[in-house]
């Protein structure tokens, strides 16, 4: 068995990524290695820089402690890195990584993909999903969608964050429309938690996948090179495992700390939540108690807290380690952690649910999110239409593909193929570039 997971992480590690000429294998030799130049390759991508204007859960607040997707991003990255370092210290002394590879390795994959799980993401985080899924499944009934397949409106109607964030990755950075970014095939297939197009997921009942018709073949090459099939269908990476802990983890932690920084929820409310994770002799220290202000002393106890949960969600992979290297776990890893932890997330869901979410200010720039959708979309897909298939174009149309300006329809593109240019272009927007565009669309012309 040790022989025969070593093998299984030889091809799921190998550092192989696609190139103009085909697929690379790249050299381990070098102290820059193949994953350090993913995530250097992400950082300094420009969709990357742009998660610094965008909603991570308080959509356009002026406070400069709130988390943004940048801020939220490098913290997964620091959790998910740390947790591939645990794991890989663990894979090492069972005897299961390759030859050539170290628990670093393993922490440097998941660093870069942390990097880039939210790359994809809309302007206003999910209520922009929600915006987006809404206009087109209104609009998918209509004529401008009469000649597309079910798998290419699925696309549309169940848009999603992760499966636009696999083609940035792939096809819109850097070598555009030449395979993206060209990651290497662990980091990208460490990224996918939803292996599977819209279409696959709506006839299993939900909506969240990760990747679109048009980047089905690449999906294919990069999941059947690393062996990530049962047989009968597509399976996950076991790294993504850690990868979703590592994003739930800190979007949890995220949620309070920047609720309580708004007055949403009180200190009182953060340290409740924080119980099953701390003793109370941790949470009435007296340099804590000592400290000048509750976010300093909420910044302590997520450091604490951060301590408890990384090595005890290294465990529960360890437990559940042949259920996720045959690709028979159901749920998260999260879900099956210990109570400690599973306290702790039970606990920040509640208050999440219960007060952040239905904070009075939040609410009101959510429903308006819908409207500021609407406005794009009904000018950007029409023209798109309109564009492609040669049709009379008014000077508003016309005005809207040269707006599009990298993004507008390639000659001879198909529908489908600019349907994708208006969301590469929508959801590649930052929170006030689209509140901008969205009130010049509507006659606004104020800031």
């Amino acid at each position: 068995m040790e022989r025969a997971y070593r093998t299984q992480w030889a091809q799921l590690l190998a550092p192989k990524r696609r190139t103009a000429d085909g697929i690379r294998l790249d050299s381990m030799d070098s102290v820059r290695t193949p994953f350090l130049a993913d995530h250097d390759r992400i950082v300094f991508s420009s969709s990357f820089r742009r998660l610094g204007r965008k909603t991570q859960v308080h959509p356009l607040v002026r406070n400069d402690h709130i988390h943004n997707r940048l801020t939220h991003s490098l913290e997964v990255s620091c959790v998910g890195r740390s947790l591939g370092l645990c794991v890989g210290e663990e894979l090492r002394r069972e005897g299961h990584l390759p030859e050539g590879f170290t628990p670093e390795h393993v922490g440097q994959i998941l660093q870069a993909a942390c990097l880039a799980h939210d790359i994809g993401n809309p302007p206003f985080g999910h209520a922009g999903e929600e915006a987006i899924r809404d206009w087109f499944a209104e609009a998918s009934k209509g004529p401008y969608f009469r000649e597309l397949s079910p798998a290419c409106v699925a696309d549309f109607v169940c848009f999603d964050g992760n499966a636009q964030g696999f083609r940035v990755i792939n096809a819109l950075e850097n070598n555009k429309d030449r395979g993206g970014l060209r990651l290497t095939f662990p980091v990208i297939a460490s990224l996918v938690k939803y292996p599977c197009s819209a279409y696959e997921a709506q006839g299993r009942g939900r909506c969240k996948f990760n990747f679109y018709t048009a980047e089905r073949d690449l999906f294919t090459q990069i999941f059947a090179t690393l062996g990530l099939t049962d047989g009968a269908k597509w399976v996950r990476h076991p790294l993504s495992w850690l990868l979703e802990a590592a994003d739930d983890i800190c979007y949890r932690i995220i949620d309070m700390e920047d609720a309580r920084e708004l007055g949403i929820i009180n200190y009182e409310d953060f340290t409740q939540v924080m119980a099953s994770l701390l003793s109370d002799e941790e949470r009435d220290e007296p340099r804590l108690q000592a400290m000048d202000s509750d976010r300093r002393r909420a910044g302590m106890l997520r450091t604490v807290a951060m301590g408890r949960i990384i090595p005890s969600v290294a465990r529960t992979f360890k437990e559940r380690y042949a259920q996720i290297m045959s690709g028979d776990l159901e749920g998260s890893l999260l879900e099956h952690a210990h109570d400690d932890v599973a306290g702790f997330m039970q606990a920040a869901a509640a208050v999440f649910h219960k007060k952040i979410m239905n904070d009075a200010q939040k609410t009101a720039l959510e429903i308006g999110t819908y409207a500021l959708y609407r406005r794009l979309l009904d000018v950007f897909i029409p023209a798109c239409f309109h564009h492609v298939h040669n049709v009379a174009m008014s000077y508003q149309e016309t005005r809207a593909i040269t707006l599009m300006g990298a993004n507008a329809p390639m000659p001879q593109e198909d529908t489908y193929g600019a349907y994708l240019r208006v969301l590469d272009f929508v959801a590649g927007m930052t929170d006030e570039y689209a509140t901008f565009l969205s009130r010049q669309f509507s006659g606004t012309t104020e800031r």
